[in-house]
């Protein structure tokens, strides 16, 4: 399991125990990060910073509502600027989804091919993440 080879790398290359480094992402509060609902919740993205900043850092997100809050925000931003404004609900997923994209949209001649049946999302996620990026679509 790819949890159990992140464990071990973390306690042979840092000498950390696992556990510890992340409790805060553990749910049920038995000590122990195992399942994946709670390392879904290590998330990591520059979207916090104002947008149009200079050096927007990196960071771990800790407040997830913060987060959402943020992204709804964008998409406010995205709506009052467009011809075309989108009526999103970012739940959980949209959300994670949306740091991914906006993750590739950064690398250097970064792509992806999205799948998924129609009205799913795909196009709108990438043009709020290409508007959060501070990219110009066309």
């Amino acid at each position: 399991m790819l949890l159990n080879a992140v464990r071990e790398t973390v306690r042979k290359v840092f000498g950390l125990n696992f556990d510890t480094v992340f409790a805060h992402i553990d749910i049920d509060k038995n000590k122990e990060v195992n399942t994946l609902d709670e390392i879904r919740h290590l998330m990591f993205t520059d979207v916090l910073a104002p947008a149009g900043a200079p050096k927007r850092p990196y960071e771990e997100i800790l407040d997830e509502l913060k987060l959402q809050k943020a992204c709804e925000e964008s998409l406010e931003n995205y709506n009052m600027l467009s011809d075309k404004p989108m009526d999103l609900v970012l739940f959980s997923f949209a959300i994670e989804h949306l740091l991914v994209l906006s993750r590739i949209l950064k690398q250097p001649g970064g792509n992806a091919l999205l799948v998924g049946v129609g009205g799913s999302g795909r196009q709108s996620l990438t043009r709020l993440s290409a508007q959060m990026s501070d990219f110009k679509l066309f």
